[in-house]
Formats: C-alpha cells, sequence, structure tokens
C-alpha cells in the first residue's frame, strides 16, 4: 500500500490531513510505521492526498476547510471517514455501508460491531438520512463487548456519495428507499431491527433492550456479511 501525500512544507492544512490519516489507519488496524511518503508539490499543486496513486477527494457536506497561507487557497481536506474508505479499499477489504434515519443507534452499532469482529474481512461505515446525537445506552452496552464509542459521531449519508460500497444495508424503513437509490452498483440488503428509542417503554428497560439489539444485530449481520464475503 502507497500513501502519498503532496504538500508545501508550511502548508498548514498538510498536518491536520495527515492526522486525519493517521486515525484511519489506527481504525483499520494499520500499524503506525507504515509510511506515508511525503512530496514536494508542482507549481500548480498545494496539497493532495494518494492512495495506491488514486487521489483522495473532499465529499459532501464539507466541514473540513482550511486557509492556507502558503498558496492563498483554502483547502477542502477530506473527511476522516473518507480516507479510512480509500485506506480500507487499498487494504483490499470489503466495505459496507449501514444507513437508519438517525445514524444514532442501529447503523453506528451494527458499524461498531462489524469492525470489531469481522474487520479484518469488512471494512464497515455508516450515515444516517437526519442524523441524530448518539444514544448513550448504545455507548454503554457496546463498552461491555470491548468496543469504545464515546467518540462517534453522527454522519449525514450524503458523505459517501462517491464511494463505492460491497454492500449496502439498510436498518429502518425509512432508510430502504435511500438503500435502494444509493449511487453505485452495491449489493442491496433490507434487514430492519426494531429502534429502542421508539419503544413505548422509553426510559424504562433502555439498556436491556439496546443489549439486546446489540447481540441481534452480531449475529445476523456478521453471519449475512460472512456469507457473501
Amino acid at each position: 500500500m502507497d500513501i502519498q501525500l503532496i504538500a508545501r512544507p508550511d502548508c498548514p492544512a498538510a498536518e491536520e490531513l495527515q492526522g486525519s490519516v493517521a486515525m484511519a489507519m489506527q481504525a483499520l488496524g494499520i500499524p503506525p510505521d507504515v509510511p506515508i511518503r511525503a512530496s514536494e508539490p508542482s507549481p500548480d499543486q498545494c496539497l493532495q492526498l494518494l492512495v495506491n496513486g488514486a487521489p483522495v477527494c473532499p465529499c459532501f457536506p464539507s466541514k473540513n476547510a482550511v486557509n492556507c497561507p502558503a498558496c492563498g487557497e483554502i483547502h477542502d481536506n477530506p473527511d476522516q471517514e473518507i480516507i479510512r474508505w480509500h485506506l480500507a479499499q487499498a487494504l483490499g477489504r470489503k466495505t459496507v455501508l449501514f444507513i437508519c434515519t438517525g445514524n444514532a443507534v442501529r447503523s453506528q452499532m451494527a458499524e461498531a460491531i462489524v469492525n470489531h469482529f469481522i474487520g479484518d474481512k469488512w471494512a464497515a461505515f455508516s450515515g444516517g438520512i437526519f442524523p441524530m446525537m448518539l444514544w448513550k445506552p448504545v455507548v454503554q452496552v457496546l463498552k461491555e463487548i470491548g468496543i469504545d464509542a464515546r467518540n462517534r459521531q453522527s454522519k449525514y449519508i450524503e458523505l459517501f456519495f462517491d464511494c463505492n460500497f460491497d454492500a449496502v444495508i439498510s436498518l429502518c424503513a425509512n432508510a430502504d428507499d435511500f438503500c435502494t437509490a444509493f449511487p453505485g452498483q452495491s449489493v442491496r440488503k433490507h434487514m430492519p431491527f426494531d429502534d429502542p428509542v421508539t419503544s413505548p417503554f422509553f426510559g424504562v428497560g433502555d439498556l436491556g433492550r439496546t443489549r439486546d439489539l446489540r447481540n441481534e444485530m452480531r449475529d445476523k449481520i456478521c453471519q449475512y456479511l460472512g456469507a457473501i464475503s
């Protein structure tokens, strides 16, 4: 795997981008001693990241714009998740995208479970149609099986429109039409799970319902992805 960062030595966006690359590598279990080649840009360049020769470009929505006094331009750094997708491709891992309404419970859990249990074969990602804050019981029940989800953030599904996944899985009825219309030639699967947040018993037994959801998702999703590996 070849990772190349083309940047001016005095470009502040380059340091931020290199940090995002390091975090994406860590998430995929890539050793930190894997080199990132640094190259001087041509006169018409200032900042670019390449993985196996392919440029890693920012995707909508943008939130990583950095002003560069070295060239006077504003650089739109690619999101860490987009970098992770490119690195997963370079490693030869299959990729799966989970979609639900809020990216606050089900799709977050599905992503974390796949990356934890079968991350040597699959790299999982997730997004929501209307992202909401991660539900606290999710963090607690994932911690019980050795997954640290404290710093996870919800994401808009549009972030991944330029990524070609091996599988796209919708986890609720609201996301099913969105899954069908998602760009690319991915395998599409609707795999609905009950949302513990919408339970009529909300506030009572939340942890138990979320724990049951975690176990059900682990069994069904890992089995399904194992069958199409």
